[in-house]
């Protein structure tokens, strides 16, 4: 499956299906490209698709005298697995991979929406749900999770949400997003959560 990435302006969010299941797709990020078909803009799962890098050379912010720096959108890549449902509730696991030769580290949540082919946002951005967490060292090609958090079709009553076309990612700290092409995470009742980013 294709991938595609895109960079943007606006403001990034600062710190502010089943465990086999194969990842629905990854992503890749190139600083100031947009996806093909999806201007920047604020069913069956997708098959897996390969993490690439249009980027010359994946680094992380400097670091600092206390350690790593911070993971930059051009050191990262990002797959989703399908839903693990139980008890009305579905967790989409969303694993961000530091792809530099070097560590970095992110710190609280991610800022994600849900995107059509033309560049248009479905719904709302998902919120934050539950605390912001520490500081996670991801090492060279290592990883770090973030929990999606919706309902099971009908639990809460309302309609599900158009299914995306593209997932788009702002790592916590970022101005530049990540996009994956997918159709998940499908979105009902309402509720689109997300965790912040732990080890």
């Amino acid at each position: 499956m294709a991938v595609v990435s895109l960079a943007v302006g606006a403001a990034g969010c600062d710190d502010g299906a089943s465990p086999s299941a194969e990842p629905a797709g990854s992503s890749r990020s190139a600083r100031g490209s947009t996806a093909p078909d999806a201007p920047v803009a604020p069913g069956e799962p997708a098959p897996t698709g390969a993490a690439t890098s249009s980027a010359s050379a994946a680094t992380s912010a400097p670091a600092t005298g206390s350690g790593p720096g911070r993971c930059t959108t051009e050191a990262l890549t990002m797959s989703l697995r399908q839903g693990d449902a139980g008890a009305g509730q579905i967790h989409y696991r969303l694993t961000l991979v530091n792809k530099s030769p070097d560590p970095c580290t992110l710190t609280g949540f991610p800022g994600v929406s849900l995107i059509r082919r033309d560049g248009s946002v479905i719904g709302e951005p998902a919120a934050r749900e539950g605390a912001a967490g520490r500081v996670t060292v991801i090492g060279a090609r290592g990883s770090a999770e973030v929990t999606l958090h919706t309902l099971n079709r009908g639990i809460k009553g309302s309609e599900c949400w158009d299914r995306p076309d593209y997932l788009r990612v702002y790592p916590p700290g970022s101005r530049e997003a990540l996009t994956l092409r997918t159709s998940q995470p499908l979105i009902c009742g309402d509720l689109f959560r997300t965790s912040a980013v732990s080890g």
